[in-house]
Formats: structure tokens, sequence, C-alpha cells
């Protein structure tokens, strides 16, 4: 028997449909959360039977990470981006001094190891960029698997060219998109218009 008008049509009006998130329920759902927290943080402290001596006693969860993940039941996009949307954060995630950078740029290189080298540059970044490389090179130098396993295991960070970041999965390949923890992170490097 063949499906009626009606059904469809009952069917394409849930999928638009959205469900509403009740902000009294999150904020429940927040403060349940942040005390389950403090109270495994005492069980742990007081199974240990030593005391922290290093530990403030005005200690308390503002000073303590706590990491979001959202997952959605249907896609947010119909079509499959490479580009992730950016979320702005007042506290950055990758704040490790010994943490290595790898920055993907577009051709040429030079030019942004240039900027990267001078004075205007922040110190403290420029430290952790230890490699800036060309989407030309990367093709030519890390074309073999072995090669780009080893690049993915020397840095711990990789940003590149917002311009570039659809070019990169066939020049990276799997080793860096068959999880999420080193994939390339796309940053903006082309100059802003000056305005006269």
């Amino acid at each position: 028997m063949a499906p009626s008008k009606t059904s469809k049509a009952v069917a394409v009006a849930s999928k638009d449909v959205a469900p509403a998130i009740d902000p009294e329920q999150t904020l429940k759902a927040s403060k349940a959360l942040l005390a389950h927290i403090k109270k495994a943080a005492a069980s742990k402290t007081e199974e240990s039977g030593k005391k922290n001596l290093l530990a403030d006693p005005e200690d308390d969860l503002a000073s303590s990470p706590v990491w979001l993940t959202l997952t959605t039941k249907r896609h947010i996009a119909d079509t499959n981006r490479l580009k992730p949307g950016k979320i702005v954060l007042p506290h950055p995630l990758n704040t490790d001094e010994e943490s290595t950078i790898c920055l993907i740029t577009a051709d040429p290189q030079r030019a942004y190891k240039n900027i990267i080298a001078s004075d205007d540059f922040p110190e403290a970044l420029r430290k952790r960029i230890t490699r800036v490389v060309d989407v030309g090179k990367l093709k030519a130098k890390w074309k073999q698997y072995e090669a780009q396993r080893k690049l993915y295991a020397e840095h711990d960070i990789f940003l590149a060219d917002d311009r570039i970041i659809n070019r990169l999965p066939k020049a990276l390949g799997k080793t860096f998109y068959k999880s999420t923890t080193k994939r390339p992170i796309p940053v903006v490097l082309s100059p802003k218009p000056t305005r006269i």
C-alpha cells in the first residue's frame, strides 16, 4: 500500500520543528552537575586519606574547568562541511606553553614566516610555532603515509589558513582526519583591507 500524502506532510513538518530548550531546566541541570563535581572531589580526597598541603582552603569550583561536549541527534547542516564553525569562548583551551604549533599556509610560505619572525608578532605565540609549511610543500614533502604520521606526531596543534582548509583532507589524508584531536583548526591569515 502506497503512503498517503498526509503522512508525508506530517513527517516533513516534524523534521523542521526543533524542540525548545527550557532555560530553567538547563540552569537546574548545571547546578546539579556542579554539585556532583564538588561532591566527587570531596569524596576523592576523603578516600585517599592524605591531605593536600598545597591546596587552597578557599578553593572553589570557579578555578576548575568544566568541559562541555555538544552532541546533536540530527546534523546541524544538510551538507558535509570540513570547515568547522567558530564558537567564541572567554577562556582559551590550548594554554599549555610547551605545546608546539604547525601553521599550514597558502603559497608562498616565506611571507608568513616573515610575519611570524617580525617584532609585531606576539612573543609567546612565536615560541610555540615551530613549523610553517605551505600547501604545495605539504603535498610534495608529506605525501607518504609514514611522513604524514611523523608530522602528526611532531606537533600538538595544527593551524591552517581558512582559505585552504577544504584542500587539506586530500593533502593530509586519514592520518589527520580519522580523529578530531589534531585536525587543523582554521585561522584567518589574509590581511585585512586598509581603510582610507
